[in-house]
């Protein structure tokens, strides 16, 4: 508590600290004279300015805040230490306004702001919406290039210096990354980019780019469009013949073993339809139609589709996940395939679960990896070979029906299911000249 005393002589020395700022003409920064109740020491308070979002025209929206800068060993009784001060505080206060003016990055020439109006909002364009993923994505990979040009080519911050050589600038960028290497891991190694990520964050980049054009007179549009980037290979291998039987077998051979119990049922349901692993842990039990065997299912841009069990085995997986032990359909989870593990302890193993949330991505992913390193299989197999073994299947088994087969992973390009047909052979024709037969 400030006493009664305290509070007279903070009035004095406000009074004195105002008539000093009128005979200096300080009129800016504004602050005034504060005392901690609880040190008793004297704090100037000032206004700074702080990121309050975007409004509807893609502008920084900027307001302000209170806050305090402490004087160190500075009580009220130190009037004539502030007065002689007084210059040297405002000095302070006045670089604090402005570093946090320029942190704020509104000014709409910054590839800061450019990338804050890029990935702030899920509608970019329209009403279309994009997903949070490309979102996260795509802020990581602005990020990335902000970085680089804050340490490397600190001019190109501003979007105008670009369309001058900026189309140099990005191939240095890209050049950059595999030669020298991405930011420092945990270890503090530079782990240098494939193919695959410069093409990955090309494709962002670029579309930040034409975005930038749309939003902002006089910017060249497709800036960055066609630039000599090594396109990336879509991988269509999938589970050798080999392979799929040493998974069958291995799962045969574990099917009572507490460690595989809760992952071997979601591998099957991967392998007979071809879903994302985002898509399987994400599935509910109300999106089930029980009549026609099927599932409604969230995709790829929130597109809707619907996945099928008209396999008994496979039926029989869901059935076990809906259900109940009185035959009834489940209410006390939302997801068909919630979190579950089994915990060794003691020597005896314990299953723990938890209804409220789905069994995590990054848990299947991990599960699928440790199947695989088990079975010494080739280790650049993932989760996501489980889908391209579907689509080659599935091809096989419809005759090459490319749309049926779009339809059913939910690939909007016939295209990319296409690749796919290189794989498929029909075993009925003949394969060979037959001289010695």
């Amino acid at each position: 508590m400030v006493s009664k005393i305290e509070k007279v002589q903070l009035g004095n020395l406000r009074s004195a600290v105002e008539k000093e700022k009128k005979h200096r003409r300080m009129t800016e920064p504004r602050f005034t004279i504060q005392m901690d109740s609880r040190t008793k020491k004297i704090t100037l308070s000032y206004s700074v300015p702080y990121d309050a979002g975007l409004d509807n025209k893609n502008n920084r929206i900027v307001k302000m805040k209170q806050t305090k800068m402490y004087l160190k060993n500075i009580s009220v009784n130190d009037g004539e230490i502030i007065i002689n001060n007084l210059q040297t505080y405002a000095d302070e206060i006045l670089k604090d306004i402005n570093l946090k003016y320029k942190s704020i990055g509104n000014e709409r020439d910054t590839l800061f702001h450019w990338m804050r109006v890029f990935t702030e909002n899920l509608k970019r364009r329209g009403n279309i919406e994009i997903s949070a993923a490309t979102q996260r994505n795509d802020k990581n990979a602005l990020t990335d290039l902000i970085d680089w040009c804050t340490q490397i080519k600190p001019k190109y911050l501003n979007i105008w210096n670009w369309t001058k050589d900026g189309r140099d600038v990005i191939l240095e960028y890209f050049k950059y990354r595999q030669e020298i290497g991405g930011r420092p891991n945990k270890r503090g190694n530079r782990i240098q980019w494939s193919d695959s990520s410069v093409s990955s964050s090309y494709r962002r980049i670029r579309a930040h780019f034409n975005f930038i054009a749309e939003n902002v007179d006089g910017f060249p549009p497709q800036l960055l469009n066609n630039l000599p980037i090594k396109k990336t290979k879509i991988i269509t291998e999938t589970f050798t013949s080999m392979e799929m039987n040493l998974i069958l077998q291995f799962m045969d051979a574990n099917k009572e073993n507490p460690r595989w119990t809760w992952f071997f049922p979601m591998f099957k349901v991967l392998l007979e339809t071809g879903m994302r692993v985002s898509e399987i842990c994400s599935m509910k039990i109300r999106n089930v139609d029980i009549d026609d065997r099927k599932c409604k299912i969230v995709g790829k841009g929130k597109k809707e589709r619907w996945v099928y069990f008209k396999s008994n085995a496979l039926w029989e997986i869901i059935q076990k996940q809906i259900y109940d032990d009185k035959k009834g359909i489940r209410t006390d989870t939302d997801y068909i395939f919630w979190s579950t593990y089994s915990q060794q302890q003691n020597g005896r193993w314990y299953k723990v679960e938890n209804k409220l949330n789905p069994i995590s991505s990054n848990g299947l992913s991990a599960k699928t990896k440790k199947m695989f390193r088990e079975l010494r299989l080739n280790e650049k197999l993932s989760t996501h070979a489980t889908r391209r073994y579907f689509i080659t299947e599935m091809l096989k088994k419809t005759d090459g029906n490319i749309p049926l087969v779009a339809q059913l992973v939910g690939q909007n390009s016939w295209d990319v299911v296409r690749l796919y047909t290189k794989n498929v052979v029909d075993n009925s024709k003949e394969l060979n000249v037959g001289l010695f037969d």
